[in-house]
């Protein structure tokens, strides 16, 4: 930190919070609101003296709690910058500090939070992870037994700049303890709280024990577990080095802590997986290693950066594997454990990466984007033929690339914003929106084409450019045997599979149709494929009404890696059509066809359908438009 300050290209900015961020990539202008420390940074000299007249303590967040600080305070010694801050919530005003700084006047009460904007070309965000509540776990005892502590509050009375100078001591008594237990897994893999593993746990809490054992050889250490988990380079050797330290592992997940009122030791009741039985011990202190779970204010810099989370909450990468640090919103890339729980190896090598990824943008004078991009009539847009704009394909946009500023004015695409998932062109009901390279005149085409010939011995299949179309091509590529009735169609995103794609593909005679995407957690396009799903739902369910063979229509979400996957369901599609006789199927055909017809909204060539398919004009303005925008 003391580097990063001094370099001049880096400007630090403590106590500041991101309000907003608009643009795009390159273009980013970000609101910042720095809050106000009551004291002025250009004449605070750090000294200290107002500390030491400040009558008013307050529990130190820094030190877990436990010790104090003043009301005017620096977060840490190594502080960047040493400037102190006055907690509002905790003075007096009793001005005494304002007396000791003296001449340098550097404390201000009158000061205020300011709201500045930056123009940004890229964004790196390393808001890291914080820690899961024990105390939830009554049947550890945190918070009432006072010799229950976490691992974070170990460390700091074991670290020599902590509340007790690194003498490790017992909150009830302020003996040194002479048995430690570590328990893992606090919170974590317990399918009540948090599923997941927290990754470093392990390794972090050997760390602890081992400088422990190196401090007070005569400590009898022990560390319950349900796995030891090493997975880097030299993590094995260090797990070694500590049991040749003396250090004990047991196996087995702690079931409950008791305590002695009169002593107050602490008895585990755990079981033991080697030995095969249940099994009691005493111990002077026990620390538990919780959980790593997100940031609390984690879902508001998710809506503010406009990047999605996992299932678990971290923020959801680009790719996992090949573009881990990146963020699916261009310029905005994750680095450290804010993307998911990561040891400081991982944290340093994905800072780097990030950071290498965010100078190719600030050394760029144009960027590349792709060209798939949403294009609004708008003269087709609700705003201009109802008088009001109904707003659905922003709503729709996982990347916020359409603006409607008022209600009466057409939709408008930002380009360098739009990533070319297709939600948009899909969902608007009033046929105003397409997309460059996947028009609806184009699909539509290729449609007509392949159900010209025997479209009931056909199964159409709708694929996702990114998963289901490269399950697809693996198929291929690994000779796996399946129906040659399969004609496939790629789209960007299950999310720009139409519903009147799908009628569309019935009326023309389609024996049947696959309508597949990603899974869930791999959208390419962080809402993509929910968006399709639901679509798919309202679809699944239409047919039911309509009284269509079940198998006809089917849903599936196929991964890049799941060519069998793609292969079987194809088969056990087409064994679905061979069950039906052939007139029984050309009856249903030709009975839902009037049904489909009626349904369609867009395609030209239906009874009472608009002709109006020449897009040409508009995508030659389009693309310039594009140009321009570069």
């Amino acid at each position: 930190m003391v580097d990063a300050a001094r370099q001049p290209r880096i400007d630090v900015r403590t106590s500041t919070e991101v309000e907003q961020v608009e643009g795009f990539v390159g273009n980013f202008v970000v609101t910042l609101r720095e809050k106000s420390k009551f004291v002025l940074a250009d004449r605070c000299n750090g000294c200290g003296e107002c500390v030491k007249v400040c009558p008013i303590e307050v529990p130190n967040y820094f030190e877990m709690d436990l010790a104090p600080r003043k009301a005017i305070y620096v977060p840490m010694s190594q502080s960047v910058p040493l400037v102190y801050s006055i907690d509002m919530d905790a003075c007096i005003h009793c001005y005494k500090c304002v007396e000791a700084c003296g001449a340098l006047e550097a404390i201000d009460f009158t000061l205020q939070d300011k709201i500045v904007k930056e123009e940004i070309g890229a964004i790196v965000v390393a808001t890291g992870f914080s820690h899961f509540d024990p105390s939830v776990m009554e049947e550890y005892g945190y918070g009432r037994f006072p010799n229950v502590i976490t691992s974070m509050e170990m460390e700091r009375l074991n670290n020599s700049a902590g509340p007790t100078a690194g003498n490790l001591i017992r909150p009830s008594d302020r003996k040194n303890p002479q048995r430690l237990a570590f328990i893992n897994c606090v919170g974590s893999r317990d399918k009540r709280y948090i599923e997941s593993c927290s990754n470093f746990c392990c390794m972090y809490s050997i760390k602890n024990a081992v400088l422990l054992k190196q401090a007070n050889p005569d400590v009898d250490i022990t560390i319950y577990y349900i796995d030891i988990r090493t997975p880097s380079k030299g993590y094995e050797e260090f797990y070694d080095r500590a049991r040749e330290m003396g250090i004990h592992f047991i196996q087995g997940r702690p079931s409950m802590i008791t305590e002695d009122a009169e002593t107050h030791n602490l008895i585990i009741h755990s079981e033991d997986i080697t030995l095969g039985c249940v099994i009691e011990k005493e111990y002077d202190m026990v620390m538990l290693n919780q959980a790593a779970i997100p940031q609390p204010d984690q879902n508001h810099m998710s809506s503010v950066l406009n990047v999605a989370q996992s299932p678990g909450g971290w923020f959801m990468e680009y790719h996992p594997k090949l573009r881990p640090m990146d963020s699916p919103t261009d310029g905005i890339f994750f680095a450290g454990a804010c993307q998911g729980p990561k040891d400081i190896p991982s944290s340093v090598a994905q800072g780097s990466a990030a950071a290498s990824r965010a100078s190719r943008i600030l050394l760029s004078e144009k960027w590349e984007i792709e060209p798939t991009i949403a294009v609004v009539w708008p003269e087709r847009c609700s705003a201009t033929t109802k008088g009001r704009a109904c707003g659905i394909c922003a709503k729709v946009c996982p990347y916020g690339a359409i603006n409607i500023f008022d209600v009466k004015d057409p939709a408008e695409v930002v380009i360098a914003k739009c990533h070319g998932c297709g939600a948009c062109v899909a969902e608007c009901p009033e046929d105003a929106i397409t997309q460059l390279h996947y028009t609806d005149a184009q699909i539509l085409a290729q449609m007509r084409a392949v159900l010209a010939d025997k479209p009931e011995e056909k199964i159409l299949a709708f694929r996702c450019q990114w998963c289901s179309y490269g399950g697809a091509d693996l198929a291929g590529t690994s000779h796996f045997e399946y129906t040659a009735n399969e004609r496939g169609l790629r789209v960007m995103c299950s999310a720009r599979m139409d519903s009147d794609f799908i009628y569309e593909a019935y009326r023309l005679g389609a024996g049947a149709v696959l309508y597949s995407g990603c899974h869930p957690q791999d959208c390419h396009y962080i809402t993509g494929q929910l968006i399709g799903a639901k679509r798919a739902d309202r679809l699944k369910r239409a047919f039911e009404r309509m009284e269509m063979t079940d198998g006809r229509f089917r849903v599936e979400w196929i991964s890049a890696a799941e060519g069998d996957k793609y292969a079987r369901v194809l088969n056990e599609m087409q064994a679905t059509l061979d069950s039906i006789p052939p007139d029984v199927l050309h009856d249903e055909i030709e009975r839902l066809k009037p049904e489909m017809e009626k349904r369609l909204k867009k395609f030209p060539g239906v009874p009472g359908v608009s002709e109006s398919m020449d897009y040409s004009d508009t995508l030659v303005e389009a693309i310039l438009k594009a140009k321009e925008t570069e």
